[in-house]
């Protein structure tokens, strides 16, 4: 860490020490840390997430955000190794409640699985280990449907096995809600279609039959919108000219105005 950068982190410490405020002090110090990450992030030195450890452990306030939030800033740096990865795990034990521990544990499988993965190391399998530890159904399916599309032109079996595990999760938790089935689903059909999977239209299908369900006008534009961005990107990637058409009849049942104009571009201009 250069002496100028650690004197000013010297510095905003000492500030946020003298706040006599507990909960004012204590968001001082995750706003350091959040500092501190994207130092890390940006020069990918690991100084950075050493001091930042050492400051969340003074936050008292939701102290699992500011971990998270050092978690993430490790999964986007270019070191990745078995170390890094067993160290960030580490961390996680410090997090107190399933959302964040999903989160955490959901970043470190994605980035260190698709690191192992195109770098042909031994890491992945023990990213897929983590994801079994992922607590929420939401995050444990997220993990294996994203990780599965980063592989999907690399190892498109992998990729299969991966979104499989995922369509499982999807198809037999209770604990999914309705916004967000609807939105995996589409995910699901978008990976299967780079997959070149002929089942990719069912499940986009059945997130627009759910849509149905949904009497909110914000909310069903909202889903709508993600319906209407995926059947665009995979009809225009495979040249389905009924998927294409499909989802400018879908386009029409958009509410809110935000919503239209974004699914008006949609329908020119989107890729996958």
């Amino acid at each position: 860490m250069p002496e100028k950068k650690e004197n000013l982190f010297r510095e905003m410490i000492a500030s946020a020490a003298s706040i006599s405020d507990r909960n004012e002090r204590s968001r001082k110090y995750k706003s350091i840390v959040g500092l501190l990450s994207q130092e890390a992030v940006r020069s990918n030195d690991i100084l950075y997430i050493e001091k930042a450890l050492k400051i969340a452990g003074m936050v008292t306030d939701d102290p699992s955000k500011a971990y998270v939030e050092i978690i993430r800033s490790i999964t986007k740096m270019k070191r990745k190794d078995k170390y890094s990865f067993d160290e960030t795990v580490k961390i996680t034990e410090r997090i107190d409640n399933d959302l964040d521990l999903s989160v955490a544990l959901y970043e470190i499988a994605l980035a260190f699985g698709k690191y192992g993965n195109d770098k042909k190391e031994k890491i992945i399998p023990d990213s897929l280990d983590i994801i079994q530890k992922i607590p929420l159904d939401t995050y444990r399916s997220m993990a294996y449907r994203n990780l599965s599309k980063s592989i999907s032109d690399i190892d498109p079996g992998k990729a299969l096995v991966l979104l499989n595990k995922s369509i499982e999760i999807l198809e037999n938790s209770k604990d999914i809600g309705t916004i967000y089935k609807i939105s995996a689903l589409c995910d699901t059909g978008a990976v299967l279609s780079l997959i070149g999977d002929e089942r990719s239209h069912d499940f986009i299908r059945r997130a627009v039959e759910i849509s149905d369900d949904i009497i909110d006008d914000l909310e069903k534009s909202a889903v709508l919108l993600k319906i209407v961005e995926t059947e665009m990107a995979i009809g225009k990637k495979s040249k389905d000219t009924e998927m294409i058409n499909e989802a400018s009849v879908i386009s029409k049942g958009i509410m809110k105005e935000y919503y239209k104009s974004l699914a008006l571009n949609a329908l020119e201009y989107t890729t996958y």
